[in-house]
């Protein structure tokens, strides 16, 4: 069954209201009449009809205050209103426009000048709702699309995170079958050598036990001499020694990112972090007793734990704290007595991310440096660093545990490394 279209008739004279009630109901329409301008508002906002047709003549309220009323309406804004009135002249009618009327019939009516007016700004209210429902299904679809596009981008990162990864762990197997053929010829060369430099140390302290012993025997300069010789080759073997340990270090580090992954477990960082502080520090205190940094501690009391390899997590924080410990410690070398080492440590959680910061006051990176500082055997420590640390820090944390790694640093400033992990 086709719908009626619904038509609000406002006039104050009842036969007008007679007549055009006929002529439109004839014609097929709805329709509603109504003899002044209050009741008008009311009914128009009760029952929104498709059309008005509105006298402008009428008491208390006349159609332009009426027109005025519906138009600041949300309610009845959209109706077309047509104004009936035998006021014929410019202004009235432009008055009637300025109302935001569509339509101005002049008084008396002809009957088919009404209808076609009525049937062609009914047409254009339904060519404008239809218009209006295709603008509402197109912002639709665009939204959709937007939304689709989103999706689209995230799993392009994704995927690109992914392919990160990927390059990350070749790299890493490619650097575990070099350090694998390294470290097997390089061992037993080795272990003779820090072999023969014990074994030399040994045999120096036994030879000047024996010199010691016979020195009333032999003359001044000779016994001297003796004495000057076994100090220096002691001296040489044990720096042989010394370095030699190092490269067994260096060979250990090397091998670190190819071992086998630790099982998953629940950690908090906090106490992880607070573990790995603790180490770092014995560390330094055992190898710089007079070395004194101070370390401050931020540690958000609601941080959630997080799955993850519990040993090599504590490894990539021991290898960035170590680091910023080197860094300050280079700086204190070069400073005045004013400048005070320190670092500070601090975590946070934000919607679904844990946010790990260390930081000190060291010597800095500059900034072409800090594009390598992440590369394996990358190191601006002179004779003392592997250029592992770094790489293995940001293996873990990017590789394994899906997580970010970035710096920020200013030389003789500051150096910040700030790892994100998912919660």
């Amino acid at each position: 069954m086709i719908k009626k279209e619904n038509i609000l008739v406002i006039d104050d004279k009842p036969d007008n209201l007679r007549l055009l009630s006929n002529i439109l109901t004839e014609a097929g329409y709805k329709v509603r009449k109504v003899l002044n301008g209050r009741l008008a508002i009311d009914a128009a906002q009760l029952d929104p009809p498709d059309l008005i047709l509105l006298d402008i003549m009428m008491p208390e309220t006349d159609g332009y205050q009426v027109c005025q009323s519906l138009k600041q309406s949300r309610q009845t804004e959209d109706i077309p209103i047509i104004f009936l009135s035998a006021l014929d002249t410019v202004a009235n009618k432009v008055k009637a426009f300025t109302m935001g009327g569509v339509d101005y019939i002049t008084k008396p009516f002809q009957q088919e000048e009404v209808l076609a007016r009525v049937k062609t700004h009914l047409q254009l209210r339904q060519l404008n709702r239809s218009l209006q429902q295709r603008n509402t299904l197109l912002k639709q679809e665009v939204k959709r699309r937007k939304k689709i596009a989103a999706e689209l981008k995230t799993t392009l990162q994704e995927l690109q995170a992914a392919q990160a990864q990927i390059l990350i762990q070749e790299k890493v197997a490619s650097l575990g079958t070099l350090t694998a053929g390294i470290a097997h010829e390089l061992q037993n060369p080795l272990n003779f050598v820090n072999h023969s430099a014990e074994s030399s140390i040994e045999l120096v302290a036994d030879t000047r036990t024996v010199i010691e012993t016979q020195a009333a025997q032999l003359a001044p300069e000779l016994l001297e001499l003796l004495r000057e010789r076994l100090a220096d080759i002691q001296e040489n073997a044990r720096a042989i020694h010394q370095h030699g340990q190092r490269a067994e270090q260096i060979i250990h580090n090397m091998m670190q990112p190819t071992q086998k992954l630790s099982n998953r477990q629940w950690v908090n960082l906090n106490t992880l972090l607070a573990e790995a502080t603790d180490v770092v520090s014995q560390r330094w205190r055992v190898k710089l007793p007079e070395f004194n940094i101070t370390i401050h501690t931020e540690y958000d009391p609601a941080l959630v734990s997080i799955e993850a390899s519990l040993s090599d997590l504590s490894r990539a924080f021991i290898n960035l704290i170590d680091n910023a410990c080197y860094a300050v410690y280079y700086k204190q070398r070069q400073a005045n007595a004013t400048f005070e080492p320190t670092i500070w440590i601090r975590t946070h959680q934000r919607d679904h991310q844990i946010k790990v910061q260390i930081q000190d006051n060291g010597v800095g990176i500059a900034p072409d440096t800090q594009q390598q500082i992440f590369d394996p055997f990358f190191t601006t420590k002179a004779n003392e660093g592997t250029g592992l640390g770094l790489f293995i820090a940001h293996d873990v944390i990017v590789a394994q545990h899906q997580g970010t790694l970035t710096v920020r640093s200013e030389i003789n400033e500051y150096t910040e490394f700030t790892a994100l992990f998912p919660a």
